[in-house]
């Protein structure tokens, strides 16, 4: 028997996502590996359009050698899987190996299947989309695909490197092989395609739940406070702060509120002190009471078996 929609279904649904377990991250993987290898198996190749990262390394290697994708995408990570193991642990390979192994056999699944879309353009942005996509689900649920993720790991751990950074200096160099062994418009479109992929991933890993974080400095906390709660319905946290030029205590308010309630929040501090300090700060998720459930979606830094896992 169907039941009606309630209020908080949609906190129902997120908890069950969230308690999904082992086999249901493993389903997910499947289908985010299926997705990524569907865009570039299906409508990047077709389109003699590449990718970035070591997924655009086999894409080129494949133009010049017609070797398959996926085997050349396996092989170019077993080197670095060894490396890993050696300098990172087995702890961070687990779930991996397990992405890498499921992109590359998705891909040989989609090599036959090529849609001629008649436009490069679209072939990139559809590519992106479904390459970006198919990661998003992999590292929402914990996984890994492998390729630059061992580098910028390693990079980032050693060498204090921002893994933006080496993604970046990894995706110029590969994005300039298209260029030279491709041909310049395949860059521009390879170009078109990784941003889009790169958006995409960001969406899906951090969810529609950003937000912003208010850092409020006024004379009347109490006034600012009492309005958030009646207004935005809102709460907020008062802590202690001293000016550095004068040294006096004064109250710091925190107030996480969404991107749009900004605009109001700022409205009512101004209203009820136009000499407060205003600091809005970008905060990449949010979760808890007015926004979602606070609930582990995956194990991002687990990549040994999960626990209650029979593997």
């Amino acid at each position: 028997m169907l039941q009606p929609m309630t209020a908080d279904s949609p906190d129902r649904l997120r908890l069950g996502l969230a308690h999904r377990g082992w086999l249901g991250d493993y389903l997910l993987m499947t289908a985010g590996a299926a997705a990524m290898a569907f865009g570039v198996s299906s409508l990047l190749l077709p389109a003699h359009l590449a990718d970035g990262g070591l997924t655009g390394v086999a894409i080129i290697l494949h133009y010049l050698t017609g070797f398959g994708v996926g085997s050349l995408y396996a092989g170019l990570n077993v080197p670095l899987l060894t490396w890993a193991w050696f300098t990172q642990g087995p702890r961070f390979l687990w779930r991996t190996v397990v992405g890498v192994a499921l992109v590359s056999a998705w891909m040989a699944v989609f090599a036959p299947v090529h849609l001629q879309l008649g436009d490069r353009l679209l072939a990139a942005l559809y590519g992106g989309l479904l390459v970006g996509s198919g990661i998003g689900v992999i590292l929402r649920v914990g996984g890994s695909t492998g390729g630059t993720d061992i580098l910028a790991r390693y990079l980032h751990g050693r060498a204090g490197w921002s893994y933006s950074r080496t993604f970046l200096l990894t995706d110029v160099a590969v994005l300039a092989g298209v260029a030279v062994w491709v041909g310049l418009p395949a860059a521009m479109y390879a170009w078109i395609a990784t941003n889009v992929a790169g958006r995409v991933v960001a969406f899906v890993v951090e969810g529609p739940r950003r937000g912003r974080l208010a850092l409020v400095v006024t004379g009347r906390p109490e006034h600012v406070l009492h309005r958030v709660v009646e207004e935005l319905g809102r709460g907020g946290t008062r802590l202690w702060a001293s000016g550095a030029y004068t040294g006096r205590p004064r109250p710091l308010l925190l107030v996480a509120v969404s991107q749009q309630e900004v605009a109001r929040l700022r409205g009512i501090i101004h209203a009820e002190d136009p000499r407060a300090f205003l600091v809005v700060l970008p905060a990449t998720e949010v979760l808890g009471e007015g926004f979602g459930l606070l609930a582990s979606g995956g194990h991002p830094d687990s990549d040994g078996p999960p626990r209650n896992s029979p593997w």
